[in-house]
Order: structure tokens, then sequence, then C-alpha cells
């Protein structure tokens, strides 16, 4: 019993940490991110020696074991990023990086790594590792308490989609909380929304409620037998009526935050639970729905979509982008490098600095290269061998990663610490170790 109190006790400072981030401009700056990251990774530690000594053997506990297993290609290609190489060797394994390190001042030509800025990648080996030691702490929560404490996640995320509409109407729309002016790049002083310093930061989190109430309303509905047998159950009829509302609420917010690609994930996480639940013609009804209601809102969203040129704000980025491909193919140019990978190379548009590629499978292949693409492939392989979404939040679960996917294709919520620690708690709470 002692034992099972200390990992409640861990889970619920685990639990404190991801609501409180999105509230610090999303943990973005790296005095905060940080120490966020040691702290979950000392959380993730304490609970694996806990269970360690407790000797726990079946249940639960194990999915931890399964997800850390599941992982170290990945901190394997870290390593391997992270090892010096002689110069020769170097330039035979990897063009660029021995461009990065010995050109056009070979320096003392002594022994440098694949990764074009080692501090980067070691800062990102630390991120990912601090992730791994959040979704371990997470567990210590009871399976029978989980979906409680998902209940809790979207009604911080309620919070924080209330704070944001509030600060739109202040005096200051663009000042954190309406009072505190920050500093942001030129050109972007109005992408401010809520407590984030970019609107498409915000969104993500309301795109993950949206998807987790929708999912939540929806095992509702099947777990009593369907729509029609909902009616004559009052209870769970209101609470599935509260769920589907916030959802819509949160579809609403994500849209009037301006962000293109949170309105896109939003409607995506209620397409999944419409297909999932219903089947196909009400997922259509869903999207009609959804977009509808986006247009007739009058949002931000849908005044931007009306002035998106696609090719200038994306595609033709990404086109200059692979040209990364040619000279990182195998290695990468190192996790969490792509800022300064990319900025010799850029010829999109002149003094123009991209920190991030705004396509997060597109900034794997270029900081991991093909061996990064076999590393992730073996990862997926493992965890979906080794865990199972439990029957309680199956759908949540697919509708939050559905969400996530569709925005990480159009912009970078994997390297936001407090969107990718909302993702991981929810991975977390709904996952279990198969039998």
């Amino acid at each position: 019993m002692r034992r099972d109190g200390l990992l409640r006790a861990i889970a619920w400072l685990a639990f404190a940490s991801v609501c409180l981030a999105p509230f610090v401009a999303g943990a973005v700056y790296r005095s905060v991110w940080i120490p966020l990251a040691q702290f979950w990774l000392l959380l993730g530690g304490l609970t694996a020696v806990i269970r360690w000594r407790g000797a726990a053997e079946g249940g639960p506990d194990y999915a931890g074991v399964a997800v850390s297993r599941a992982l170290l290609p990945i901190h394997a290609l870290f390593a391997v990023q992270l090892t010096p190489m002689p110069a020769a060797l170097l330039r035979l394994l990897s063009a660029g990086s021995h461009a990065a390190h010995f050109l056009p001042d070979p320096g003392d030509g002594r022994f440098r790594p694949l990764s074009v800025s080692p501090l980067a990648t070691i800062e990102a080996w630390l991120y990912v590792a601090g992730l791994q030691g959040l979704f371990l702490a997470l567990l210590g929560f009871p399976i029978k308490q989980r979906r409680t404490v998902l209940h809790a996640l979207i009604a911080v995320i309620l919070l924080l989609a209330g704070e944001g509409l509030w600060q739109s109407r202040s005096s200051h729309p663009h000042h954190l909380y309406g009072r505190i002016q920050i500093a942001v790049p030129s050109g972007f002083e109005t992408a401010v929304f809520g407590p984030y310093l970019n609107r498409n930061h915000f969104a993500t989190p309301m795109a993950i409620g949206a998807g987790l109430a929708a999912g939540l309303g929806a095992s509702l509905v099947l777990e009593n037998g369907g729509a029609v047998r909902l009616l004559h159950l009052p209870g769970a009829m209101a609470r599935a009526i509260l769920l589907v509302g916030a959802s819509l609420f949160l579809t609403v917010t994500a849209a009037a935050s301006g962000s293109r690609s949170g309105a896109l994930a939003a409607l995506a996480a209620l397409g999944v639970v419409a297909l999932r639940t219903f089947g196909k013609w009400p997922l259509v009804t869903t999207l009609i729905a959804g977009t509808a209601i986006v247009t007739l809102t009058g949002s931000a969203t849908f005044e931007r979509f009306m002035r998106l040129d696609v090719v200038q704000s994306r595609w033709a980025p990404w086109l200059d982008m692979t040209t990364l491909l040619r000279f990182f193919p195998i290695f990468g140019s190192g996790i969490g490098t792509f800022a300064a990978a990319y900025w010799p190379y850029q010829r999109n548009a002149t003094f123009e600095f991209w920190q991030h590629a705004h396509n997060d499978y597109l900034q794997w292949l270029v900081e991991a290269g093909v061996l990064g693409l076999v590393a992730l492939g073996l990862v997926v392989r493992r965890l979906r061998r080794d865990l199972k979404c439990l029957e309680s939040a199956r759908e949540c679960c697919l509708a939050v990663a559905g969400a996530f996917a569709v925005q990480a294709f159009l912009d970078f919520p994997a390297h936001v610490p407090a969107s990718a620690g909302m993702l991981v708690c929810v991975l977390a709470l709904s996952t279990a170790r198969r039998d």
C-alpha cells in the first residue's frame, strides 16, 4: 500500500506539471523546459526504482518497461550522432556533418560528431528522456482512476481556452494574460494568443481537448449500448452531452485563435471519433457540420484560410529543405539541429531564419536521416506489439493521436513541451501492457 501511495503521489506531481506547463508560454523557453524535462526524468526514475524494489509482476505496471525497451533504438541513434569520429570517417559517413565541422576552417582537425550542433542534440536527448520519464511517472495512477484524471485534463484545457478567449478581448490581446508584454520576432507580434507565443501552439491543446472530450463521450455511448439506449440513462446522457459540448467549444476556440492547422486537427479528431463510433456517413456529417460551425462563427481561422498561399507559406520552403537530404542522407544532421543545419543551405528567402521545418515528419527525416526512419519504425512496431488501448479510453486515445498527427504535418507540436507533455499524458493514461 505504501508503494502504491508513493506511485500515486509521483503521478499527481507529474500530472500537475503537465497542467501548469501550458500557462507558462507552453514551456517553450529554455529556462522553463530544461528544468521541466529534468523534473519529468527525475519522477520517471523514482517510479522505476520504486517499481523495481517492489518487484511488481504483471499488470499495467510493465507498460513502462515496454515503452522503455521500445525507445532503445531512438536512444541508440542519439548516441551514434554524438559519438566523436575522425575527419576522414566523418566525411565518408556524412558530407554535411564534415562540412559543418571542418569547412571553411578545418580547425584542429580532431574528432567531431555527426551532429552539426552537439549541444542541441544533447538538449533534444534530454527532452525525449524527459517525456519518457513523464510517461513512466503517470503510470502510477490506478487504471480505475485514469478516466477521472482524463476528465480533469479536459477541465484544465477548458480553463486554458477561457483564458485565451478572454485575453483576445482584452485591451492588450497580444500581451500574455493581457498584461505581460513579451519580445517576439519581427512580423509575429500579432501571433500571440492566450498564454502562448503563437496561435498554432495554443491551438494544439484545443485540438487535443476536442479529441479527448469527444472520445470520452463516444466511449459512454458505446459502453451503454448505443445512443438510443443512452436516452434512458439520464446520468450517462448528461455526461455525454457535457463532453460533446466541451468538444465543440474547444473546436471553435481552436478556430477562433486563427490557427489553420489547429482547426484542421480538431476537425480531424472529431472525424476519427465519428468514424469509429457511428460509421462513414456520420463522419461526413460531422466534418460538414464542423466546417460550417467554423465558417458561420466568423472565426479568424476562416479569414486566414481565405488568404492562404500554400505554395509560398509551406510548399516552397519544404522543397528547399529537402536539399539537406543530399548532405545528411543516412545519419541526419543530428536530432534538434534543424535550425543550425538548414541556415547555410537556405535559398527560399534571404535572411529568413527557420527554427523548425513546420512539418515534424520532414524535420525528423532531416535530423535523423534514413537511420531515424528505421529507428522510428522499430519503435512503432514494438509499441503496437506490446501495448494496447484501454477499452474505456480507446476512442479518445486514437482521436488525440489523430489530431496531433494532422497538426504535425503543418506545424511542429512535438517541439512544444507543453503540447508534447499533454499528448504523452493522454497516451500514458489510456494504454496498458498487452496480456
